[in-house]
């Protein structure tokens, strides 16, 4: 059931593609179903995005994508939506793999990622509801 929302300004459908396939990989090896695993994309206009009253496209801003010495630029704010019995190394794994995930595109330093920790029962499927009441 892990859920994965990535706010970005990359915008490349190949980055996108590879990250769902490379975190889908990693997850399995954790003992996860991958298709209980999704994973969004949804692109960040830098102008609506802040650090106190300065807008982070602001020239010189440390997430304006204007990274020194030529690293990547962007920033990715992700949520990961996990099984609240996993243990802290789960989610620490799953954060690195996530920065290892986003480098080329997003500087490490761009990266920020944030933990909702659910009971697995709380996380419901559609089809799953309806086989539940016609009985199948």
């Amino acid at each position: 059931m892990p859920t994965i929302l990535v706010e970005s300004t990359v915008d490349d459908p190949l980055v996108h593609r590879r990250f769902a396939k490379n975190i889908s990989r990693w997850l399995r090896g954790q003992g996860v179903d991958i298709n209980h695993v999704i994973t969004k994309f949804v692109s960040a206009d830098p102008e609506r995005y802040f650090s106190g009253p300065f807008p982070l496209a602001r020239p010189g801003s440390v997430l304006s994508g204007e990274a020194p010495g030529g690293a990547a630029g962007g920033f990715a704010f992700v949520q990961c939506t996990v099984d609240l019995a996993r243990p802290a190394g789960f989610r620490t794994g799953l954060a690195e793999r996530i920065v290892e995930e986003l480098r080329g595109s997003v500087d490490a330093g761009r990266t920020f990622i944030q933990f909702h920790e659910v009971r697995p029962e709380l996380h419901l499927v559609g089809s799953e509801l309806l086989a539940a009441v016609s009985g199948e």
